[in-house]
């Protein structure tokens, strides 16, 4: 069973959000209509945006199919 969908959208892009049940517990499927895109994330993985930087999300941004390593070079 889904949720009830949210459209979240601006002159750059627009996605639609809402809550849907697994067997596996609830994730939150973030979908882009205009790319057919989809994720859906368990609370973890939601929480574990709220620990990234604002680098991480320029980088995502900037290079959407690229690379994360945006770390000190070793």
């Amino acid at each position: 069973m889904s949720g009830e969908e949210i459209i979240v959208a601006n002159e750059f892009a627009e996605i639609r959000v809402r809550k849907v049940e697994t067997r596996n517990g609830a994730r939150l499927m973030i979908e882009c209509p205009r790319s057919g895109q989809w994720v859906a994330l368990c609370p973890l993985e939601l929480e574990a945006l709220t620990w990234q930087s604002d680098e991480v999300f320029s980088t995502m941004v900037g290079n959407p199919y690229g690379s994360l390593d945006i770390g000190p070079d070793d």
